[in-house]
């Protein structure tokens, strides 16, 4: 039995009796476990009888004698449990999900989840869509507990449409079909009908021509809603403070989508949408005021500002983003909330808040980050959730699920990871997940801010796995292309040990790197490599650079990112060298495209360039890297996929003229193409590559249908 089995059994714990027909649920537990010590009994212990001991036993399995299993039945409900061998209890390793047992003193046991059995369940297998618009979704009934067969089963689109299905009452089985669907995303919440009146439901979705096949080989461009465009897409004047509201709106960015969409980019990551509060309130000890113009103070958890738009305008924006196959990730807040926010007015004498008098503020006073991250407050008026509670994750997770059904988004970008059990965010995925069918549905990027180096490595692979987030940003690479080009402090091989170390702790978890320059929380790439960032924002703003010195690492950097494996994030602004220091100079209104001086405008080409080659090459997108050429001022690195895609990438910091040597070139000799130029080079290996200064080549075969 292996350990992905094992995992399967006790996450799922539902599966058809194979000698039933029709099939029916199973609803018994399965737990599977190996002792650590030869010879060693094992059993399990949980709250269904408060903990009692001796539980229940687990037996050598007759599958593989290397584990044990026991399988029994509980009432419908959750439940936590304990493994315990020879008097030692602890988690259950295969099981992703986990909760805090209030009697146990918090102690953070596995989550048993039993299903009701006398309800069917819809189970979906599979969808496919096809170029030409023919859908297609698969499922199944597996009946309750009384065998009722299937009599009835429908699908309904967003826009009403009612879907027939073809079933087979015999083995359960379901089939929905579309025809000549239009680009874009097609989902059906499907509904399955028993013999005795009794409904399953679950959710279906495919894609006609997206953007990307999958969310994490696209581009991600990060929107900050209040700083980008105004009604109608008009150009925003800047805030009459630093943290005031400018008035940015959502179908501003509706009236962009072609501009985003030129830059490569295949989704949007959208700044929260929540109710805000309309006063200013005070910074976290700065003495400054701040407007709630980000949308990270929840007043409403479940309400869309009006001032940007409300309900309709972000339902027309991601209908928009849609048809031209761009998926849609929300904001999402668990940790906090607004001090006046409903939930938590009506429930502070509940144990469902971090509480302390006066609140513990994260890194003021005594309040450090490193004991208090998650029971500290942002600031005295941002309550922050004790998600060990039972009904306060209930909020996170009906949350999650509440927007991305209500919206029909495509996935969450979750804040503040680090703030929260890991408990909270794998019951966060694992509540949409199951709901959506097939996986790629949704997708899920959490926030894990870390410094750079070694121990930000470790941080952020702790939230990886195929049952946790799909994707961590990548601040540890972050930090090191602003050193070797931003302050050109260390030398290339920074970079490459950082890729090295990054792609090693993080092999086999399935997750996928985001990768980035910069973003809403740090300063501006382009004004750290202008010469750094002034301390204070407020008396002084960092300058927009007139040298063509800043722009030009920050192509290089962009070039990166753009080339590397892993998904881009492109901070609106980014694209044209926005200038900015700390919060909130970072968060700048995004300038005219037509109005830039030659330096932004320059930038800007070689961004979309560069983005919408990756959307158009394999070797890019999905690629394998290995480096070629690693020096102080030089990096060289191949792309190449197991069906032979393949690319080099080339880049040179320095201020003249240079060579790169390709020593251990591997891939094919030939004729390739500067992607950017045009221009034909013969490659082999120990030829040597003409640089411009601060330059970077991207080489595809000649004949690649990218070029």
């Amino acid at each position: 039995m292996s350990a992905r089995i094992a995992a399967a059994a006790i996450a799922a714990g539902l599966a058809a009796c194979e000698d039933a027909a029709p099939p029916r649920r199973d609803c018994a537990a399965t737990v599977w476990a190996q002792p650590q010590r030869a010879g060693a009994t094992l059993e399990i212990v949980g709250s269904w009888n408060s903990w009692f001991s001796p539980g229940i036993p687990l037996r050598t399995s007759a599958e593989d004698p290397a584990w044990q299993v026991a399988r029994f039945e509980l009432p419908p409900g959750e439940y936590g449990y304990l493994i315990v061998e020879d008097g030692v209890d602890r988690v259950d390793d295969h099981n992703p999900l986990s909760t805090f047992w209030r009697e146990q003193d918090d102690l953070e046991v596995s989550l048993l989840r039993i299903a009701d059995c006398a309800q069917p369940q819809l189970v979906v297998d599979g969808v496919t869509a096809t170029p030409e618009g023919a859908w297609t979704a698969s499922a199944r009934l597996l009946a309750g507990a009384d065998g009722s067969p299937l009599v009835r089963a429908e699908g309904r689109a967003s826009d009403g449409t009612v879907v027939p299905a073809t079933i087979d009452a015999a083995s359960g089985a379901i089939t929905l079909a579309r025809a000549g669907l239009p680009r874009g995303k097609h989902s059906l919440a499907l509904v399955a009908v028993d013999e005795a009146g009794r409904e399953a439901r679950a959710g279906a979705v495919g894609w006609v021509e997206p953007a990307a096949e999958r969310p994490a080989e696209g581009l991600l461009y990060q929107i900050m809603i209040d700083r980008f465009r105004g009604p109608g897409g008009a150009t925003l004047e800047p805030p009459a403070s630093p943290g005031g509201r400018a008035g940015g709106t959502l179908d501003g960015i509706e009236a962009e989508l072609a501009a985003i969409e030129a830059l490569g980019a295949t989704g949007l990551w959208l700044s929260p949408v929540y109710v805000n509060p309309i006063e200013p309130r005070e910074g976290r000890g700065d003495g400054k005021f701040y407007e709630g113009y980000h949308g990270y103070w929840p007043l409403d958890s479940r309400g869309v500002e009006a001032r940007i738009g409300g309900e309709a305008a972000l339902r027309s924006l991601i209908a928009a983003a849609h048809a031209r196959g761009l998926r849609v990730l929300l904001d999402l807040v668990p940790n906090h909330v607004y001090e006046d926010n409903p939930r938590y007015r009506m429930s502070q004498a509940q144990d469902l808040w971090n509480m302390s008098d006066p609140p513990c503020v994260c890194g003021l006073g005594g309040c450090d980050w490193g004991r208090y991250i998650q029971t500290c407050w942002f600031t005295p008026y941002l309550p922050d959730l004790r998600l060990e509670r039972p009904e306060a994750l209930r909020w996170a997770y009906e949350d999650a699920v509440w927007w991305m059904e209500t919206f029909d988004i495509d996935g969450l970008r979750i804040d503040a990871v680090p703030m929260m059990p890991r408990a909270a965010t794998r019951r966060i995925a694992a509540e949409v997940r199951e709901r959506l069918a097939p996986r790629e549905a949704s997708f899920f990027v959490g926030e894990v801010f870390t410094g750079p180096g070694a121990w930000g490595i470790e941080v952020i692979r702790y939230y990886l796995g195929p049952d946790g987030l799909d994707s961590v940003f990548d601040f540890p690479l972050m930090w090191a292309l602003r050193d070797v080009i931003a302050h050109e402090s260390a030398g290339f091989a920074a970079v490459e040990a950082t890729l090295v170390e990054v792609e090693a702790k993080t092999a086999g978890s399935g997750g996928t790197l985001a990768r980035m320059i910069g973003n809403h929380d740090v300063t501006r790439f382009v004004s750290e490599a202008a010469g750094g960032t002034a301390p204070d924002p407020w008396a002084s703003p960092e300058p927009q650079p007139a040298e063509a010195l800043a722009y030009e690492r920050q192509a290089l950097a962009l070039g990166l990112v753009l080339t590397l494996p892993g998904l881009p994030v492109l901070y609106y602004g980014d694209e044209v060298g926005l200038a900015g220091g700390q919060d909130p100079d970072n968060r700048r209104v995004m300038p005219a495209w037509d109005a830039l001086p030659e330096p932004q405008a320059a930038l800007l080409a070689t961004a979309r360039r560069l983005g919408t080659l990756r959307r158009c090459s394999p070797a890019l997108l999905r690629g394998s890297r290995r480096a070629v050429t690693v020096t102080k001022d030089a990096y060289a690195f191949e792309r190449v996929t197991p069906g032979g895609e393949r690319a080099l990438v080339l880049t040179s910091r320095a201020g003249e003229a240079q060579t790169i040597a390709l020593d251990r070139l591997s891939l094919a000799a030939g004729e390739y193409v500067d992607a950017q130029t045009g221009e034909t080079l013969a490659l082999a290996p120990g030829v040597s590559v003409a640089m411009a200064p601060r330059s970077l080549r991207v080489l595809l075969p000649a004949g690649d249908p990218c070029l």
